[in-house]
């Protein structure tokens, strides 16, 4: 009957043009319109149900155990590390990098893009990302550094540790070498491909890494000057989550090309911190998510901006980086229509 359902579900979804839509999907869909019509979070975890106990049996989960919906993952790390104000902005050091604000009114991040619904009611989340953000340094791992990859486990220690070491030094800039990170195109910029000039017989696979590194920061910085622009705000303070939020450098690099402090709490698994606020306001721990905050997430290390470095990205970002994609975009173009590239419009 399941199966039935689902798939006269799949034939109704194709026949309006949504291929890929899931059955299970609807769930997601209830929730989120739920919460935009301004119902109770305990109301929307109360209708999507509890475990069955044709799921106990299957998972091992006890029956009757209460199922709290929180929020998605990228809202629950924006939560997790307490941005709950425009002054502040959550940025997700992960496979997707991304920047998010919370704000209490409705502004799209980018034209006809629309903001995400925060896991407090009273927000939203506009956000701009970048598909492959530390994805690339899994790439450029897999591609790059075999040798690296063999010492760092004779060490015993990860190999984006040893990478940092390598990397620390090399000035803002890598010596010339600017990245563009649209290995995978965005959503805004269906031609986009991924770039990397200024190479020099100077330059080894370290600059290159750090390289990608710098990229994703420019890539982020543009990202949050537009939506400041759009949501006419001005951001203070950065927060750090995601497996990338645990490189010291990668931390360095955003508040000296920002020009802000940039925060770490606790753990970088901030997603997991903002969902267990969700569920802990469900069950009545906390009376409010502000308290929950105040209980849950802790500040640890803080990296202050170098003027002088920053004065470098700032030039660097306006003179380089800006001008990067529009020039290329028409090559991009040209490239996609020789190759017949599939994933492009």
């Amino acid at each position: 009957e399941h199966w039935n359902a689902e798939n006269g579900f799949k034939r109704l979804a194709a026949a309006v043009g949504l291929n890929g839509i899931r059955f299970h999907d609807l769930r997601h869909t209830y929730a989120v319109n739920a919460i935009r019509a301004g119902d109770d979070i305990k109301t929307i975890q109360g209708n999507l149900g509890h475990t069955t106990a044709a799921f106990a049996a299957d998972s091992g989960v006890p029956g009757g155990l209460p199922l709290i919906a929180t929020g998605s993952d990228k809202g629950c790390e924006t939560l997790g590390l307490s941005v709950t104000q425009p002054a502040k902005a959550a940025i997700s050091l992960g496979t997707t990098a991304t920047v998010q604000l919370a704000l209490d009114r409705y502004v799209e991040p980018q034209p006809f893009m629309p903001a995400y619904p925060a896991v407090p009611n009273h927000l939203y989340n506009p956000e701009i990302e970048l598909y492959r953000g530390f994805w690339l340094v899994s790439w450029f791992l897999r591609e790059f550094c075999a040798k690296d990859l063999a010492r760092a486990k004779e060490l015993g220690c990860p190999p984006e540790q040893l990478l940092d070491e390598y990397i620390a030094d090399i000035p803002p800039g890598c010596g010339g070498l600017l990245l563009q990170p649209y290995w995978t195109p965005g959503i805004t910029t269906p031609t986009a491909r991924g770039a990397v000039v200024g190479f020099s017989d100077h330059h080894t696979r370290y600059h290159l890494y750090r390289a990608i590194l710098e990229g994703i920061g420019f890539e982020l910085y543009y990202s949050l000057k537009a939506m400041e622009r759009r949501a006419r705000i001005t951001v203070e303070e950065l927060y750090v989550g995601g497996g990338g939020a645990k490189s010291n450098v990668a931390c360095q690099i955003l508040a000296d090309m920002f020009g802000l402090p940039v925060k770490r709490t606790q753990t970088h698994e901030v997603s997991a911190v903002g969902a267990a606020m969700a569920a802990f306001l469900a069950l009545g721990t906390f009376r409010d998510y502000e308290q929950a905050i105040a209980a849950m997430v802790h500040e640890g290390d803080v990296f202050r901006p170098d003027p002088q470095r920053h004065k470098t990205y700032a030039r660097l970002y306006a003179d380089a980086y800006a001008r990067l994609f529009p020039r290329l975009e028409p090559l991009y173009r040209r490239i996609n229509h020789i190759t017949k590239r599939s994933d492009t419009l």
